[in-house]
């Protein structure tokens, strides 16, 4: 039933991703009106929003668009950051939305802050603790290393309104500073969308393997 479940989620979210690549691809190709790439759109934000002290830098591969909130520091996709397209201000605007929330104290994402450096513990030593009981015979080995696969798994379901109320605030953003028509919008918001879908494929993902850790954590 877990490897089920695994295998399951595993193909859902590969074709929620998939959904997001061909809506990247079609927007990417979309120049918009007012000709900006996203570094500018992004510098405009920040600056607009006093937030001159977030720097801006490329990251490498693709949509490995970011922002770090200890440092300050919002990375951009060498496309995303050079290209004058739909896509590019969507996703720019998106991270700024990351930083918007950082600049006012926005709950969730404080509180992913505290939770990550648990989660990464979490993640790398649950399972090797849960593989060792079974060799040691140690339930409390098992219910320690369940447990702590359990904090790791939460950490999907903690980004998903954070993800959401940052693509809120890059649309609200996008139209208050007239950076986008509507089609643009439309083109942004569906950009934006398939992206979350993609976190909330992740945090169902999670959530049934957070469901069968505890079925199994209390059934023993």
């Amino acid at each position: 039933m877990f490897f089920l479940v695994i295998i399951l989620s595993f193909g859902a979210s590969a074709l929620v991703r998939q959904w997001m690549t061909r809506t990247y691809a079609k927007w990417s190709k979309v120049p918009n009106r007012a000709g900006v790439n996203g570094h500018t759109v992004a510098r405009r934000i920040l600056d607009t929003n006093d937030l001159h002290n977030v720097k801006l830098e490329v990251s490498k591969g693709m949509l490995t668009d970011h922002y770090v909130p200890s440092q300050k520091l919002m990375r951009l996709s060498q496309e995303i950051n050079d290209a004058p397209s739909v896509a590019s201000i969507a996703v720019a605007a998106h991270e700024c939305g990351h930083a918007l929330q950082d600049k006012e104290g926005y709950g969730p994402l404080k509180l992913k802050a505290v939770m990550m450096p648990l989660a990464a513990v979490g993640n790398q030593f649950g399972l090797l603790l849960t593989l060792g009981s079974a060799m040691f015979g140690s339930p409390f080995l098992m219910n320690t290393g369940l447990l702590m696969m359990l904090l790791g798994m939460l950490m999907p379901l903690l980004t998903l309104p954070i993800e959401f109320d940052a693509s809120k605030r890059a649309l609200e953003v996008l139209t208050e500073m007239n950076l986008v028509d509507q089609q643009e919008y439309e083109g942004a918001r569906s950009m934006l969308r398939a992206a979350a879908l993609t976190y909330v494929a992740g945090a169902a993902s999670s959530a049934a393997i957070v469901a069968l850790i505890m079925f199994r954590f209390f059934k023993r």
